[in-house]
């Protein structure tokens, strides 16, 4: 493992959907870069539990290690768990359509996002310090990111549900500093959002599930190389809403919760969503894991009145 350097402190989409084709031609490489967190800390603020279901449990969302490695054409990240990733299955039926839970996960993995952001630039004031719509989570200045890559079920949907929150977003503050848009103001909104999703947001789409382990690979033209120990690292852990079976709007306000397909986290216990939130915290996060460095805590992150969510960066 490389050493790491503790340190205060979302995309385009892969062209190609290929489960079983990433390159395992890195054998012996040595990685770009290492993030280690502890084992037993999948509980968001210290109160956050599972949902009453049996694909989910303590270590299901454990993020243990985030490895990446250098490919001729980009770069292959393998994020380890601490137990094994729970499997779509092709009996289990998840819309009106009969789609099986098989089919609408073709990516092999259904539970969980992993969202890393990154900082290019460790310049303070440049880039965004807002994580990604469903997190409810700010980044500290020096640490905003200029880079995100989000590893989801459906990462197609997740992509066209971002891309609505950023327009809704850019023609609400247009709307607010010149009274109205008419038609070609709202394109060059359209076509605005879409350059910045493009440069900014990665999902990938090349993905491989082996036991407690995902591998995905991200090209060389999102970052423009390959990714350097010396930027800035932020990983964070979501539960994927992948089945929406109860009225989000009647829980959440009438426009739901904007969460780019994350699970929200609720008082009490539920088969639905995660327990153990806050009463009277409709912007609690609902991150189970968080890699935080040394003098602040993830439960500190994440709870009451928290700090801005400092990064982790690996050096040589």
């Amino acid at each position: 493992m490389l050493p790491l350097r503790r340190a205060l402190l979302p995309l385009a989409l892969g062209a190609v959907l290929a489960s079983a084709c990433l390159s395992r031609s890195t054998g012996g490489t040595a990685p770009l870069f290492t993030l280690a967190d502890p084992r037993g800390d999948d509980h968001g603020d210290g109160d956050l539990r599972y949902p009453l279901r049996e694909d989910l449990g303590p270590g299901s969302m454990d993020l243990l290690l985030l490895v990446a490695y250098p490919e001729d054409d980009g770069t292959r990240f393998e994020a380890t768990f601490a137990r094994p990733i729970a499997k779509p299955q092709a009996a289990r039926t998840v819309d009106i359509a009969g789609e099986t839970q098989a089919q609408k996960a073709r990516l092999g993995f259904y539970t969980f996002n992993l969202d890393l952001y990154v900082d290019t630039d460790r310049v303070e004031g440049s880039g965004r310090t807002e994580t990604l719509p469903g997190r409810n989570l700010s980044l500290a200045p020096g640490s905003a990111w200029e880079k995100a890559i989000v590893l989801t079920p459906r990462p197609y949907d997740a992509r066209d549900q971002l891309r609505g929150e950023w327009q809704r977003e850019e023609r609400e503050e247009r709307i607010r500093q010149q009274g109205s848009l008419g038609e070609a103001a709202q394109r060059e909104v359209e076509s605005e959002v879409e350059r910045k999703l493009t440069g900014q947001v990665f999902f990938p789409t090349r993905v491989r599930v082996t036991g407690a382990t995902v591998e995905f690979f991200v090209p060389n033209d999102f970052f423009g190389g390959a990714p350097r120990p010396e930027w800035g690292y932020a990983l964070a852990v979501t539960g994927a809403l992948f089945e929406n079976k109860v009225n989000l709007s009647s829980l959440f306000g009438k426009e739901g919760p904007r969460a780019s397909m994350v699970l929200p986290i609720v008082p009490g216990d539920s088969k639905e969503f995660f327990g153990g939130g806050r009463l009277g915290a409709a912007n609690q996060s609902p991150v189970v894991d968080l890699v935080v460095p040394e003098g602040v805590t993830q439960e500190q992150v994440l709870g009451p009145n928290p700090p801005p969510w400092p990064a982790v960066v690996p050096v040589h």
